[in-house]
């Protein structure tokens, strides 16, 4: 599953892949451009991570930051285990607003 965008008047959706790594993280970097031109507030969908490395998290952290210097607010809609596992291993859970893992 690709990386896909959806948009509304209110909330600029990204749709998450099931794998986030580094052979799609530029696609995906793109994605996260176009959706701060928007200057609409963001809402991640990562229900369908199974997979994510570190490349894709840097990506992710990018995104936060310049949302918040934008003052445009960022939700997770549903991430995965998955991926709040692998920010946590790295010690990106508060950085990325995403919930500690259970261990």
């Amino acid at each position: 599953m690709a990386n896909e965008t959806v948009t509304n008047t209110d909330v600029f959706r990204i749709e998450c892949a099931e794998v986030l790594d580094i052979s799609g993280v530029a696609e995906f970097h793109a994605h996260c451009l176009e959706a701060l031109g928007t200057q609409q507030n963001l809402v991640l969908n990562a229900s369908q991570v199974d997979r994510v490395d570190t490349a894709a998290l840097q990506v992710l952290g990018a995104l936060i930051q310049s949302a918040n210097d934008r003052k445009q607010t960022v939700e997770w809609e549903d991430p995965s285990e998955s991926l709040c596992q692998s920010a946590a291993l790295l010690g990106l859970s508060e950085i990325l607003c995403l919930p500690i893992a259970a261990e």
